[in-house]
């Protein structure tokens, strides 16, 4: 049975400072087994890599100093607690957003984004989708009516509120993932930017 405390003693497999999603590591170790030298092998699931792992050192001068210096590793926000708002806890998950775009946007903007050619607007090589953020993520909680232009075409459809039934996440899940898919743009909404524009909405009401 395990005694003492654990020590970290091979790390770095995520490639990250930060894992939010399991798809951002760059490894993901999964199987352990011990070889009748006591080395250690380790596989991981991401690229199908094996490590075998030895100590190669003096074990006679292995001690409390090498150990304190172990214990700083712990620091890592892998290893630790992460902090919900320092470590982006808040982004949008694609695969939600995925979701989330099929049960509520596919209606008008289609699944593939690219609107009906006639009242909804395209979402794939949008300016709005590509332009400020703030402005996107206020269509999405206070809807939006009237005549707007999108990549020059003039369109007139009615967008209807989600901010009543959606929370923060969602929101910020659905336009991760609308970025990503129809944009592909190398960023993410956060649930504390959709806060911040919700509040900011409720205190014009």
């Amino acid at each position: 049975m395990p005694a003492g405390k654990w020590e970290v003693f091979a790390d770095g497999f995520t490639g990250i400072d930060t894992v939010v999603n399991t798809s951002d590591a760059h490894y993901r170790p999964m199987g352990l087994a011990e070889g009748p030298d006591g080395s250690l092998y380790i596989s991981e699931s991401n690229k199908g890599k094996i490590w075998r792992v030895m100590y190669k050192g003096d074990k006679n001068k292995f001690g409390n100093t090498q150990l304190a210096e172990m214990e700083k590793r712990k620091s890592r926000s892998y290893i630790k607690t992460p902090d919900e708002v320092k470590d982006n806890l808040g982004i949008g998950g694609e695969m939600n957003g995925l979701i989330l775009y099929n049960s509520y946007c596919t209606s008008c903007h289609q699944r593939d984004g690219k609107g009906d050619n006639n009242r909804y607007p395209p979402l794939t090589g949008s300016d709005w989708v590509a332009g400020n953020k703030e402005k996107l993520i206020g269509v999405i909680l206070n809807g939006l009516q009237g005549e707007i232009k999108v990549n020059g075409k003039t369109y007139n459809g009615l967008m209807p509120a989600h901010g009543g039934f959606l929370d923060d996440h969602a929101v910020a899940s659905i336009l991760t993932y609308v970025k990503k898919r129809f944009n592909k743009e190398d960023s993410f909404i956060t649930s504390t930017e959709v806060s911040k524009v919700r509040a900011a909405s409720n205190n014009k009401k």
